[in-house]
């Protein structure tokens, strides 16, 4: 079934990605009911609110400019492309040491959670090896080079979830949730850059600092719309996270992250999995003036088969799920899912189409739709908060996330169906 429903996308390379994908996953999903016995809600708080900082920052940290890898037609440009990643890379983690040397104590009351204070050192090393995983990866893609991309998935997961272990049997004075994290972001990276080192570091007389500057200008819409965008979108992802620890708990937010991440990061590398081939065939389709709509309708209804009774199931079972694997301190983490569970579901089906708006030039109102979004958000929950209830802004923040990403879905495909067949152009 999983063959019919991805052949015309590239079944080899889907299945490359995905199978990796799966294999993290299902070791992480095996070791979660020992994670959870290892570690408290309030660890995964403090990992989840690390995340959600790093998420916000990497953005700036990269100006969105990997995105544009894929799209030249010349190695050299999109090589140029790397390095100006790099650049961009370094320079912001050095501001982020010097805002962390002056103000870290002020950031960490600020997020509620004062065991932030020490970790916030490692964030300018986190976002420099996030620079370079990204520009390795899109560089990778562009090259179609999907066994790589899948080594690298099994090798993060891999060293995220021994160190998870290893610090959480040796019961270690210090975060391992968080240090397991860092640790498995910097040998991904490294392991990327091995891979396709090779190539990227080639020294052929190609690449300076003008053709890196060319580039910059060329693909300069990427920080103007892109980065906002981006930025809007994991400040989105993030503020349950940051608006729980303010408003309720270290506890609350470890398990809404807790409950979250066990749906939505399995939910994210499928979708990131479909994205990286769907995206490398669409945009060669449309260099070359094919009529992209139908397969991308194709592909929404086939996955919408695929996925409403797997989640249909996580709404009814979700909280009974949690009390069976996990321990009753995670109960509550299942009924977060199953109040989230439609708006999960629509991402699911949303996902893979995230770069359509890029290909057809629309970045301009995907921000502004995005930058909506945040701040439909921010009201929702503030308004549990403010009332100190819960629940309510749990149902709130569902409800306005599913009613946007909706909208989204039915965007993309007009988008696609607008496009004049045999045409690169938008009507």
């Amino acid at each position: 079934m999983l063959k019919k429903l991805i052949r015309r996308e590239g079944i080899q390379n889907f299945l490359k990605l995905f199978s990796s994908s799966l294999l993290a996953q299902g070791l992480t999903f095996l070791l979660s009911p020992l994670f959870a016995r290892l570690f408290t809600p309030d660890d995964f708080g403090l990992v989840a609110l690390y995340l959600g900082i790093f998420s916000v920052l990497s953005v700036l940290g990269t100006a969105k400019y990997e995105q544009a890898i894929m799209l030249p037609r010349s190695d050299q440009a999109a090589r140029s492309l790397f390095w100006l990643v790099q650049i961009i890379s370094i320079s912001f983690a050095l501001l982020v040491l010097i805002a962390v040397l002056f103000s870290g104590s002020f950031i960490s009351t600020l997020s509620g959670n004062a065991l932030l204070g020490p970790w916030l050192w490692f964030l300018p090393l986190s976002l420099l090896f996030n620079g370079l995983f990204q520009g390795a990866t899109f560089y990778a893609n562009r090259n179609k080079q999907y066994g790589i991309m899948a080594g690298s998935t099994l090798t993060q997961y891999s060293v995220l979830n021994a160190t998870r272990l290893v610090t959480g049997l040796l019961r270690t004075h210090f975060n391992g949730l968080v240090f397991s994290q860092i640790l498995s972001q910097i040998v991904s990276a490294l392991y990327m850059l091995a891979r396709t080192g090779k190539k990227l570091l080639r020294a052929d007389g190609s690449l300076s600092l003008e053709a890196i500057k060319d580039q910059a200008h060329i693909y300069s819409g990427y920080p103007r719309f892109n980065m906002l965008l981006n930025f809007t979108n994991n400040l989105s992802g993030a503020l349950p996270i940051f608006m729980f620890t303010r408003g309720f708990s270290a506890e609350v937010a470890g398990l809404y992250a807790f409950g979250y991440t066990f749906v939505f990061r399995p939910l994210s590398l499928f979708s990131q999995s479909t994205l990286q081939v769907l995206s490398q065939k669409v945009i060669e389709d449309h260099h070359k003036g094919k009529y992209v709509y139908p397969s991308l309708k194709k592909l929404v209804t086939r996955f919408f088969w695929l996925g409403i009774g797997p989640f249909a199931l996580l709404a009814w079972l979700a909280p009974a799920l949690f009390r069976l694997v996990f321990t009753e301190d995670y109960i509550m983490a299942g009924t977060f899912l199953q109040i989230l569970s439609p708006w999960l579901f629509m991402v699911f089906l949303t996902s893979p189409l995230s770069f359509i708006p890029e290909l057809f030039f629309r970045q301009k109102k995907a921000m502004i739709i995005d930058m909506a979004y945040l701040a439909l958000r921010f009201v929702s929950l503030a308004a549990g908060i403010w009332k100190q209830n819960l629940w309510l802004s749990l149902w709130l923040f569902g409800a306005v996330s599913f009613a946007v990403v909706t909208y989204n879905l039915f965007w993309y495909l007009s988008l696609a169906r607008r496009q004049t067949s045999g045409s690169t152009q938008i009507i």
